[in-house]
């Protein structure tokens, strides 16, 4: 059997890289993906809901609102209705997250704003495809008729492949493995040095001895996968 070291861009954004990476049709019988996980195999990582929800309106002079139409405001009800809808939770992962990540419109303070829209994401603990039809509803009863939201990318929770000998957890976050197309009996591991707590804020590192295990630790898992498949 060979071993291939694959690197992929836009894991955070559309999973660009893992999805142009399927044109090069490879079948790995096994998949291990670096994550930060505490150095922990993880049995399960969450599955996510990207979103644009955008609303358009009609730009005026806000000394005389009434010969324009406010987008802000009825982005900012259908936001509101969001965080205080009660999603889907599980015993296993937890509960489902969202985040409204990016909130952007208008022009001036002086200006009545004429378009604005906000990046959501869910961390999700069940299907995509229910809580994204919630969320369509939620924007057409409180989004006065200029609301729309469109889906940028979506997958389920995924099940993960784990090995005796090394503590196993579940993860809150998503990964490009879902986007990865592995051959049906192929398993996937997710094991990585660091915390992902640590990721983006100030505070973000990895410890280099963390690291400096982590190397051993990835030619231990592929060697023992590749003689005992297991």
């Amino acid at each position: 059997m060979d071993i291939a070291i694959l690197f992929v861009v836009g894991e955070e954004v559309d999973h660009c890289g893992m999805t142009a990476a399927n044109a090069l049709k490879l079948t790995p019988q096994f998949l291990i993906v670096a994550e930060p996980t505490d150095s922990k195999l993880a049995r399960m990582q969450k599955g996510i809901l990207k979103l644009t929800v955008a609303s358009k309106g009609v730009a005026c002079h806000s000394g005389y609102p009434e010969l324009g139409v406010d987008a802000i405001a009825p982005l900012l009800d259908v936001l509101t209705a969001i965080r205080d809808e009660k999603w889907p939770a599980d015993a296993e992962i937890g509960a489902t997250t969202v985040n409204i990540g990016v909130l952007k419109g208008g022009a001036a303070a002086n200006v009545v704003p004429e378009a604005a829209e906000a990046s959501v994401m869910f961390r999700l603990v069940s299907a995509p495809d229910p809580v994204f039809a919630r969320v369509a509803e939620l924007a057409a009863a409180k989004g006065r008729g200029q609301v729309t939201v469109t889906r940028t990318t979506s997958n389920p929770p995924v099940r993960l492949a784990t090995m005796d000998g090394y503590p196993i957890s579940t993860v809150c976050f998503n990964t490009d493995i879902p986007y990865f197309n592995m051959p049906a009996d192929a398993k996937a591991f997710l094991y990585g040095p660091g915390s992902i707590t640590d990721a983006h804020c100030e505070r973000e590192f990895i410890k280099l001895s963390d690291l400096k295990q982590s190397v051993g630790d990835y030619f231990a898992m592929a060697e023992r996968l590749l003689t005992r498949g297991h």
